[in-house]
């Protein structure tokens, strides 16, 4: 019989693992980790975009911390229900040298497409930089009030109705 022991990091790789399996079924490829990364055309690393969605009163709130890129570094387009934020770094990779001990700070692009419901005002979609935060502002149509249909009367109930005897 062997023992394992327990280990909090495991744990938690496990339901980093788990959380990112769930996000995937629901929400497609989009949702997976943040600190998956591919290698752009050129060459320096593009890193999914963490965002927070929130459904506000008159639409969608969507914000997205972009710290170190300027707001002419970001760009958001709306284009067949995809809202699509692209951050470039326009420096070059200069700081790879020097005598790190450590490296944890990420250099790259982000990215992040949101697939948006069909009843988005993609002409009204506005767009703010405030202190390395994206605040993105979607506004939907307001939600249509039920209303009372009149029924009319079929042919059945506009025959005259026969009073009286039946041929007796």
């Amino acid at each position: 019989m062997t023992l394992a022991r327990w280990s909090p990091t495991s744990e938690l790789t496990n339901l980093h693992t788990a959380m990112d399996r769930l996000f995937s079924d629901l929400f497609g490829e989009a949702s997976r980790s943040p600190l998956t990364a591919t290698i752009g055309r050129a060459g320096a690393p593009t890193f999914q975009l963490p965002v927070d969605v929130e459904e506000v009163d008159d639409g969608y709130r969507i914000q997205a911390p972009v710290p170190g890129f300027k707001p002419e570094d970001v760009e958001v387009t709306f284009s067949d229900g995809v809202l699509t934020i692209n951050a470039k770094r326009s420096e070059e990779r200069s700081r790879q040298e020097g005598n790190y001990l450590r490296r944890e700070v990420a250099f790259g692009n982000l990215q992040r497409h949101i697939t948006l419901p069909a009843d988005v005002h993609a002409d009204e979609i506005k767009a703010r930089f405030d202190n390395g935060i994206l605040t993105v502002q979607v506004p939907r149509a307001q939600k249509s009030k039920p209303t009372r249909i009149r029924i009319q009367p079929g042919e059945q109930a506009k025959r005259p109705t026969r009073s009286g005897s039946k041929g007796r």
